[in-house]
């Protein structure tokens, strides 16, 4: 049984359990478009219109309200592809939506659009933002965060190396913005207790991990969970992983974690 079926499976049987009165979800992308693994432009335009249904909101109101019911979702995206400001920030603006995108300030030039590498684990086929582009999505209320300068587990080198690219990201940024960098997310969501306090000393706010899962009362600001949305995922996939039919998934992350 591949992964996908078995995914669909157990959430039918999840979607018989009891629903809280709120949840807040964060979802996230990485491009949209037609790249070989970026989600297609009409599928997130469909998921759009089925959030719209949620209260859609920043990442820093879903963050510091847990007061609402019901349903809350903020979108983030990593790395900083060029098809957000080409597609995706279009597709939010018809619905009023903004969100967060955490760059690799290394990965970035003043106009010109670098191309990605997938060998340094980026997207294939795709074109990193300029800092020109990231103007123009602070004009329509995106925040801006920070994925480090290059695209490293920083979890896999060196202290010294991980504090230079928490350091260097976010002041590369504030100094390109003229904003706070408040925001970070780990690559891959790859994070520790070590790397976590590093974040914090480096002057972040809040990091994003890939933790399958909605926002509980009490989080770590610095293990934040975020839900992937993947390219072959369908409409009724999408809804049931905001609904929750598939947090079972945070679950297992959980057992494989403590088993490492």
């Amino acid at each position: 049984m591949n992964k996908l079926l078995w995914k669909r499976r157990i959430g039918r049987v999840a979607a018989h359990l009891p629903r809280a009165r709120s949840r807040r979800v964060i979802l996230l992308y990485h491009s949209i478009g037609e790249s070989p693994w970026a989600v297609r432009e009409d599928d997130f335009r469909a998921q759009l219109e089925l959030l719209n249904c949620a209260e859609l909101c920043s990442l820093d109101t879903l963050l510091r309200d847990d007061r609402s019911p019901g349903m809350h979702v903020a979108l983030t995206f990593d790395d900083g592809y060029a098809s957000l400001l080409d597609t995706a920030a279009e597709l939010m603006t018809e619905f009023d939506a903004t969100a967060t995108v955490y760059l690799n300030s290394g990965l970035m030039a003043d106009t010109a659009r670098q191309s990605s590498d997938p060998t340094q684990g980026h997207y294939p086929d795709e074109t990193f933002l300029s800092w020109v582009d990231v103007q123009r999505l602070l004009s329509l209320k995106w925040t801006i965060g920070s994925h480090g300068v290059q695209h490293l587990d920083l979890t896999a080198v060196a202290p010294d190396v991980a504090l230079s690219e928490l350091s260097n990201s976010k002041t590369a940024i504030e100094r390109r913005t003229g904003i706070p960098c408040e925001h970070f997310s780990y690559t891959w969501g790859r994070n520790n207790s070590a790397l976590r306090s590093a974040v914090h000393a480096a002057g972040y706010r809040f990091a994003a991990s890939t933790h399958h899962g909605d926002l509980k009362p009490g989080y770590d600001p610095y293990a934040v969970p975020r839900i992937n949305i993947h390219r072959d995922y369908s409409m009724a996939d999408f809804a049931a992983i905001v609904r929750g039919d598939w947090d079972f998934l945070g679950w297992w992350q959980e057992i494989k974690t403590r088993s490492a």
